[in-house]
C-alpha cells in the first residue's frame, strides 16, 4: 500500500466519530468471541482426531483462526486508543 493510501486511511479513520468507533469495536467483539467458540470446537475435535492429514487441515484452521482473532484484539485496541485522547479532554477539569 503507497503512503497517500495509507494517509488516506489513517484521515478517514480519524475523522469517524466516537460512535461510529465504538460500534466497531462492539462488532469486532461479537466476531472475537464467534471465532473463540470456533477455535474451541476445532480444539476438540484436533484432540479426538486420529487421521494425520485430517489433524493438520485442523491445525491450519486454528492457525487461521487465531491470527484472525490476533488481528481483530489489536484493532480494538488500536480503536481504544483513538478514543483515549477524546476520553482524556471530557474528563479533565475546567480552568
Amino acid at each position: 500500500m503507497n503512503v497517500k493510501k495509507l494517509l488516506e486511511r489513517v484521515r478517514l479513520f480519524l475523522d469517524a466519530d466516537t460512535q461510529t468507533q465504538l460500534h466497531e469495536i462492539r462488532s469486532i467483539r461479537k466476531v472475537l468471541k464467534a471465532l473463540k467458540e470456533k477455535e474451541r470446537e476445532l480444539q476438540a475435535s484436533l484432540e479426538h482426531e486420529k487421521d494425520d492429514e485430517a489433524r493438520e487441515a485442523l491445525q491450519l484452521h486454528l492457525e487461521v483462526i487465531y491470527a484472525q482473532r490476533k488481528k481483530g484484539v489489536d484493532r480494538v485496541l488500536q480503536l481504544k486508543e483513538a478514543l483515549k485522547p477524546e476520553e482524556d479532554i471530557l474528563q479533565r477539569p475546567l480552568d
